[in-house]
């Protein structure tokens, strides 16, 4: 856990007065986000659970069984965690989204067989390039 991470407290459960108390100008971005994920054409569902490992509440927005991203909220930002192996990252460096992602995704070191790729979210615009990583991640088997 960094000193800057928000929803620390495992007795503080992020409903939704809290985390707009909490997270200030970005619950706008974060309600954007839920919403539009949950719409029939993407089915993600979040579910906030406390880590006791990580000393935080997370968000996993999962579709159906499948993890697409985990969401963790921090005092600037909102960071998005996606996690692909070799094969179901082959593609990211083709989607049509911000060059330094890409970039960072390529040179992100390895957790075990997994390649991280994180998005932080400040504001609404970067939302796009969120959802194109969301649908190619759904697509993946």
């Amino acid at each position: 856990m960094k000193k800057d991470q928000l929803l620390i407290d495992p007795d503080v459960e992020p409903t939704s007065t809290v985390l707009e108390e909490t997270l200030g100008p970005r619950f706008k971005v974060y309600q954007e986000l839920v919403s539009t994920l949950e719409s029939e054409e993407y089915g993600v569902l979040p579910e906030w659970r406390y880590y006791k490992d990580g000393g935080a509440w997370l968000c996993k927005m999962a579709r159906k069984k499948k993890t697409v991203f985990w969401l963790s909220a921090w005092k600037t930002h909102l960071t998005c965690g996606f996690y692909f192996t070799a094969k179901t990252g082959e593609g990211v460096g083709d989607l049509k989204i911000e060059r330094s992602i890409i970039e960072a995704f390529e040179s992100a070191k390895p957790i075990g067989k997994l390649l991280p790729l994180a998005v932080d979210l400040k504001w609404s615009k970067q939302l796009a390039d969120l959802y194109q990583i969301v649908r190619y991640k759904i697509a993946q088997k």
